[in-house]
């Protein structure tokens, strides 16, 4: 489920950004887990590319 999420968020379908009102977010059972491989694969908490 995590990696499914995960693939939402880098497709701009959901989000990790609480402030981030426009898309959905994801749930907070996967919220945590997601952030995380986020982080690890170099994104931001919308998705994008981390510089």
């Amino acid at each position: 489920m995590t990696e499914m999420y995960f693939q939402l968020v880098i497709n701009q379908r959901r989000t990790c950004d609480e402030k981030n009102k426009t898309v959905k977010s994801v749930p907070k059972t996967q919220l945590s887990a997601v952030k995380d491989l986020l982080k690890e694969r170099g994104y931001d908490l919308n998705g994008y590319k981390a510089e």
